[in-house]
């Protein structure tokens, strides 16, 4: 038998046996990936990402993001997120008289009619 190891062996017996345990596992999970990419698949997500990205483009173009980002940031809203005010039939008619509401409404009203003409044509 020969005297010197292969490289395998010399790997084998200066890493720690969890060390390779987790480089077999990541072999096993890249070698399913692998299988599982064939043309096909590899077609449909470029064609999902790229419908993601022109979204994405089109949505940074306005100032729609910024005004979601300023309103997710909100105080008020990690409030009610925490504890979510219960609001009827009379509180929602009354909060429609609130100026921050009626913008708000005004910008949603907008863009459902944005996405009804786009369905149209």
């Amino acid at each position: 038998m020969s005297t010197k190891k292969s490289v395998s062996e010399k790997a084998a017996v200066t890493l720690e046996p969890q060390t390779v345990e987790a480089m077999v596992e990541l072999v096993d999970s890249i070698e399913l990936l692998r299988s599982f990419f064939n043309d096909q698949v590899i077609h449909d997500i470029s064609g999902i990402l790229s419908s993601v990205l022109k979204l994405v483009n089109a949505i940074s173009g306005t100032d729609l993001v910024d005004i979601l980002e300023r309103g997710l940031q909100d105080p008020e809203l990690d409030r009610a997120l925490m504890n979510p005010p219960k609001v009827g039939l009379w509180g929602l008619i009354s909060a429609l008289g609130n100026d921050d509401v009626q913008k708000g409404m005004g910008i949603l009203i907008e863009l459902l009619k944005a996405i009804g003409r786009a369905s149209g044509e």
